[in-house]
């Protein structure tokens, strides 16, 4: 903490807490005024030249006010940010009724998901959908479509669904398609995409004896599959309520960040790779210059992940100004997140709990 000394420490407190109410650079006169620190002006303007010399605030322009730099930012979440906000009832309860609603499938669950992120925080919300190929594969039905056609429908735990269009040399009866289908779940169940490999394929296709000319489709049809799940999905929602903050009045500033969220690589980029983050709650904040993207260097992005069966597949991200109200973005997007993560596992539970046994009227 470059050894500050407590009194700079609670300093630049004062000056965080009044920029992030008022937008307005933060003089002496008024942290004497208006926080409990009991010095004056001019002790308050000494340590705030040594506090800019150190990094932690600049001086915006020629007026006496000073605002943080990212680096002050840093500090406060890392050590003087209390996570003491409760979450409002209302905010969970609404999540809540959300996951009750057993039809859900995943990827429509996030959309929603993101979608109250962002009313409740005021900032843009993006969710990356879950990635086929890190979940395990729980059914496979080929549906026969017409003379040269079926559908390969791939379910994953967490209900992700996916569909494909194969092309097939002949006809298919339904009754093969169950067959088939069999065969499919008998030896890919259980499995990731990652893990069918060629002596899974070869016992399939002895499995299929006669009709074995159709593992070549199934195979490329699952090829596919992963391939499009290779090329991840974003969901963004809120984008607008960026605007809504006095830092991206400037049209151009505004312009070029509504690009980075209408351009997937570059969206991805300041998002930062999530698959080396624990699963649950771990939180990773970058904030102000500490992201590469110009654009970005205005805001801040607080990212978690979720997971399905202890393996991340996905993310969530808030992104707001730097002037963000960090502790309630934390506490809202851990609450959510811990409620939504402990519905998954419930759910999963469920479905490893024995039937119970079924009783003889009497």
């Amino acid at each position: 903490m470059d050894d500050l000394s407590a009194r700079q420490m609670q300093i630049l407190q004062a000056i965080i807490l009044n920029y992030l109410e008022t937008a307005e650079p933060v003089g002496s006169r008024t942290i004497s005024r208006r926080s409990p620190l009991g010095l004056s002006s001019a002790t308050i303007r000494n340590e705030m030249a040594d506090l800019e010399e150190l990094g932690f605030i600049i001086q915006p322009h020629t007026s006496a006010g000073r605002i943080p730099s990212s680096k002050g930012y840093r500090l406060y979440v890392d050590h003087l940010l209390s996570s003491g906000r409760i979450p409002d009832e209302n905010e969970t309860m609404v999540l809540t009724a959300l996951l009750a609603d057993k039809s859900h499938q995943l990827d429509t669950l996030l959309k929603e998901m993101g979608e109250l992120l962002s009313v409740l925080t005021r900032y843009p919300t993006v969710v990356t959908m879950p990635q086929i190929k890190r979940t395990k594969l729980k059914h496979l039905q080929l549906i026969p479509l017409d003379a040269r056609s079926a559908i390969l429908v791939i379910i994953t735990d967490g209900n992700i669904v996916r569909n494909h269009v194969l092309k097939t040399a002949r006809a298919l009866t339904h009754e093969e398609g169950d067959r088939l289908s069999k065969v499919l779940n008998d030896n890919l169940q259980g499995l990731t995409m990652e893990e069918i490999n060629l002596p899974v394929i070869q016992k399939i296709r002895r499995e299929l004896g006669a009709d074995q000319d159709i593992v070549t489709d199934l195979m490329d049809a699952i090829q596919s599959t992963v391939q499009y799940a290779d090329d991840v999905e974003l969901y963004a929602t809120g984008t607008t309520n960026i605007l809504d903050f006095p830092e991206f009045s400037d049209v151009a500033r505004a312009r070029a960040l509504m690009e980075v969220f209408h351009r997937k690589d570059e969206m991805l980029q300041a998002i930062g790779d999530t698959h080396s983050m624990g699963p649950g709650r771990n939180l990773r904040i970058t904030i102000g210059t500490e992201n590469e993207l110009g654009p970005m260097q205005d805001c801040s992005v607080v990212t978690t992940t979720y997971s399905v069966g202890g393996r991340n597949i996905g993310s969530v991200s808030v992104i707001g100004p730097v002037r963000m109200d960090y502790g309630k973005v934390i506490s809202t997007l851990g609450s959510i997140m811990q409620d939504f993560q402990k519905m998954v596992r419930g759910e999963e539970e469920n479905k490893k709990l024995p039937k119970p046994p079924q009783q003889d009227d009497q």
